[in-house]
């Protein structure tokens, strides 16, 4: 990978911004797409850019294959995707289960609760 490519992609899942990295499988080259540009190493036919931000909308990694090419070219379509947000709603016995496990299985977890005593730090140390 480029390092102008890494740099971007890197910038990119800091500031919360969807990505999707397209990779030619056949010679290497990479390109990053996002839902109003492009930086990187090939152009994508429209229809092609198309289908790669589809997928950065239903957040889909997996090969992309054109059956109408008898070269039969391959990209990786690799989506880079905020993670999910998960809200939960008072800082409750049940709450202090749920956090942990909704934060290892990817989820950016905010436990609202304005009662001091329940939102503490001890009883939510993440």
């Amino acid at each position: 990978m480029k390092r102008e490519i890494l740099d971007r992609l890197l910038a990119a899942k800091a500031a919360a911004i969807p990505a999707a990295l397209v990779t030619d499988l056949s010679s290497g080259l990479q390109t990053l797409v996002f839902e109003d540009a492009v930086h990187g190493g090939f152009g994508l036919e429209p229809d092609l850019l198309d289908e790669v931000r589809r997928r950065i909308r239903q957040d889909r990694s997996g090969l992309l294959v054109d059956p109408q090419d008898e070269d039969g070219f391959r990209l990786f379509v690799h989506v880079h995707n905020p993670a999910m947000r998960l809200l939960i709603v008072g800082a409750v016995h049940i709450a202090q289960a749920l956090a942990p496990v909704a934060a290892l299985t990817g989820y950016d977890v905010t436990v609202i609760d304005p009662r001091g005593a329940f939102a503490t730090e001890a009883r939510f140390p993440a």
